[in-house]
């Protein structure tokens, strides 16, 4: 619904200012202000100090809520710190490059597939996921140079066929 009102919104406006905007609402991380990589790193240095201090109970938060109380966690309230920490990255995160989708869903893959337990870190998810990101922008800039193709836009190619795999792979048993 709200990619319609942008839709709509851009229809109304003048030409140049719907091609201003149109990389920012495919995902773009091209010629973003120096700012704009301050307030990101600032965002991303908070809130990943905040996701490192709230990593533990968020391993526990996987148990049944009985078993993550037993053991000292507010259920509760984690969840609703949790919540508001995403919602405040993925904010700022889409304030700064647009709607980049299948990070989340590639980056944790990647982080779980390398890793022994069935547990993601936190921290080797957020790598992958800026791994990801990297490695899409510096395709996006050398596939068809000089002509640059938005992250979002290859994100979305490589992303869509690894949603499928996820779909189709067959599930392994923790037991």
């Amino acid at each position: 619904m709200f990619g319609a009102i942008t839709q709509l919104l851009l229809a109304r406006v003048a030409i140049d200012t719907a091609n201003a905007a149109y990389p920012w609402t495919v995902g773009s991380l091209n010629a973003r202000p120096i700012g704009a990589l301050q307030l990101l790193m600032l965002g991303l240095g908070l809130g990943l100090a905040t996701a490192l201090a709230l990593a533990r109970s968020l391993t526990l938060l996987r148990f049944k809520d009985a078993t993550a109380s037993g053991l000292g966690v507010n259920i509760k309230r984690r969840r609703r710190e949790v919540l508001l920490l995403s919602v405040a990255l993925t904010a700022l995160a889409v304030a700064v490059a647009g709607p980049v989708g299948m990070v989340g869903l590639i980056g944790p893959e990647i982080a779980r597939s390398l890793s022994s337990s069935r547990s993601v870190p936190i921290l080797a998810a957020t790598l992958s996921g800026a791994l990801v990101m990297v490695l899409a922008d510096l395709a996006g800039r050398t596939l068809l140079a000089p002509i640059e193709i938005p992250v979002g836009i290859v994100t979305a190619v490589v992303g869509g066929p690894w949603l499928l795999w996820i779909l189709m792979r067959p599930q392994r048993s923790f037991t």
